[in-house]
């Protein structure tokens, strides 16, 4: 699949990057840090791995999303961070212009579409691999929606015909991002903030219309962002969000079995979509990292990928896994229809968040932006034009 090395039988993998022997290690424990809570994919084949290398011992620790994130970047400073680590796609930018991320071998993006190869990488070298990813289709009630939208303005024309329930509006930027490259635009350009041009007004304007005309504001107020309150009560009809949903919904909303469909995110210019998900890392101050990419090989391997998806309801990132019979087989739960597809799709046009060290005060920015902008205190171009004044700031220093 991935790996030369791996299609022979069990791993035999160097981490010539981070400067090993060109051999596994033998023996010793690895420590992991895993933030996806109870659906965890990875604890599952924990058993299965201490049988192909009984020699490397796994001390899993579970974090939720937000502990781990808080103590990362402290662990890593003071030398106790972990030796594999899940992270958020959005925070590697941020780690990786930090110099807080092992270089992983020239080859680990064997086995990645080109897409997610580009986000795996810093600069010219790989600090992550994707274990799962995230890039945009539009969820929509079928019992209330017979034919799915397919522009921006028949989105909008969608939203005011609902009778039951609206459209889900996020002031975040992954919405904005995923309008934002629909209409042509960027977020940076050329060491600057771009996505206050003209494409980035058009993207604001749309959501901000969207709103008024067929949609619900879901802000940080309204807690839980997946909007599962909404949608289990009946005020969301219809949303744009990554395939993690589909498990979301089958847990959370049991009930509505039946009544939800996927389709194509809606377009403006041409198709688009923010790519994020979950990389596997090897923070640079880890003790045994030839063990660690290890334990990572054996995590992207089809059969332990699968279960990306087959246990946490997730997306798998790499190709092989992305074939597998599992992926393709209809979904009770949406009608029996074959939904995986639509979100491959939306991959093969995804983009990551710039990778620059200041990202996540940028990401603050914008989201500010939008949110001003969707509550009416300030036009999309005052808001924009702020937002990227503020950027321009971060990235000078």
């Amino acid at each position: 699949m991935l790996r030369k090395l791996l299609i022979a039988g069990p791993l035999v993998i160097g981490l010539v990057a981070c400067g090993s022997t060109g051999r596994p290690e033998s023996g010793g424990t690895i420590t992991v840090w895993d933030y996806y809570g109870s659906s965890t994919p990875i604890k599952p084949v924990l058993a299965a791995f201490a049988k192909v290398r009984p020699d490397i011992k796994v001390d899993y620790q579970a974090y939720d999303y937000d502990t781990l994130q808080q103590k990362f970047a402290t662990a890593v400073g003071g030398g106790t961070a972990p030796d594999v680590v899940t992270l958020d796609m959005t925070w590697i930018p941020a780690y990786a212009a930090k110099k807080m991320l092992a270089d992983l071998p020239d080859g680990a993006g064997t086995g990645f579409g080109e897409g997610a190869r580009d986000a795996m990488r810093f600069g010219d070298r790989y600090v992550t691999a994707l274990y799962d990813f995230d890039a945009y289709a539009l969820y929509y009630r079928k019992d209330l929606i017979k034919i799915p939208p397919k522009t921006w303005s028949e989105l909008e024309i969608a939203a005011k015909s609902l009778k039951k329930g609206k459209v889900q509006v996020l002031p975040d930027t992954f919405h904005f991002a995923q309008f934002l490259f629909q209409a042509g635009g960027d977020i940076l350009a050329d060491g600057k903030a771009a996505f206050h041009g003209p494409q980035g007004v058009k993207a604001l304007t749309a959501l901000r219309s969207l709103l008024k005309k067929g949609g619900v504001y879901w802000g940080e107020d309204q807690g839980d962002p997946s909007g599962i309150a909404g949608i289990k009560d009946g005020r969301i009809a219809m949303f744009l969000n990554g395939p993690y949903m589909m498990g979301v919904l089958k847990e959370g909303a049991p009930e509505q079995k039946g009544k939800w469909a996927v389709a194509p995110a809606p377009i403006d210019a041409r198709p688009g979509s923010y790519l994020g998900g979950t990389g596997l890392s090897i923070p640079v101050t880890s003790r045994h990292q030839e063990a660690a990419w290890t334990f990572i090989e054996f995590l992207l391997r089809p059969e332990q990928q699968v279960k990306v998806f087959t246990v946490a309801g997730a997306a798998p990132a790499t190709e092989a896994a992305l074939k597998d019979p599992a992926l393709a087989a209809p979904d009770p739960y949406f009608g029996g229809q074959v939904t995986f597809p639509i979100f491959q799709q939306a991959l093969a046009g995804a983009r990551h968040y710039p990778y620059v060290k200041q990202w996540s005060e940028i990401d603050r920015a914008i989201q500010d932006g939008v949110t001003t902008a969707l509550r009416d205190r300030k036009t999309p171009q005052q808001a924009l034009t702020d937002a990227a004044k503020e950027v321009d700031d971060l990235l000078a220093d």
